[in-house]
């Protein structure tokens, strides 16, 4: 992973810097302007977004991916290696957050035996898996934990 940082100094200047030379240097300053006035009519007491809704009578598509039932479990039916894989989790007391109609964990199944099937690397495949399960953790170590059951479970029941 490359980490790169840029820094600026000045204000609402620009200054550019050439190789010392016999020719003269230009240099351009911009200045922003001190104000900038809001369009008539525009009521500028209460900052911030303007005031929108949805609209009542929009409505999700019924094959929209990830749509749910009343009771938060799955519209499309969930197959038997699945059913398998998510009692498994379940039985390990794994539970991942905003996850309710299990989209999540059967992504992440699917992901583990994808990169089981290429022989992918383990490490970066782990680190994917926390990335997905570990919000919600307290510790790093309990992210990790998590991931290792979702990893196994994947392993022994879906793949």
């Amino acid at each position: 992973m490359i980490v790169g940082t840029c820094t600026a100094c000045g204000g609402d200047d620009s200054t550019a810097s050439a190789p010392i030379t016999a020719s003269p240097v230009t240099t351009t300053h911009f200045q922003s302007p001190t104000s900038i006035n809001a369009p008539a009519g525009t009521d500028t007491s209460k900052p911030g977004m303007p005031a929108t809704a949805p609209n009542p009578s929009t409505t999700q598509p019924k094959e929209f991916p990830g749509t749910t039932t009343k009771t938060g479990t799955t519209a499309a039916p969930v197959s038997v290696k699945a059913q398998r894989y998510l009692a498994a989790l379940k039985r390990q007391n794994v539970t991942i957050m905003g996850d309710t109609d299990n989209t999540i964990a059967l992504t992440m199944a699917q992901f583990v035996c994808d990169q089981r099937g290429k022989n992918g690397d383990p490490t970066s495949m782990k680190a994917f898996v926390v990335a997905a399960v570990g919000p919600g953790e307290k510790t790093v170590e309990a992210a990790n934990t998590k991931a290792d059951k979702v990893i196994r479970a994947a392993h022994e029941n879906y793949c």
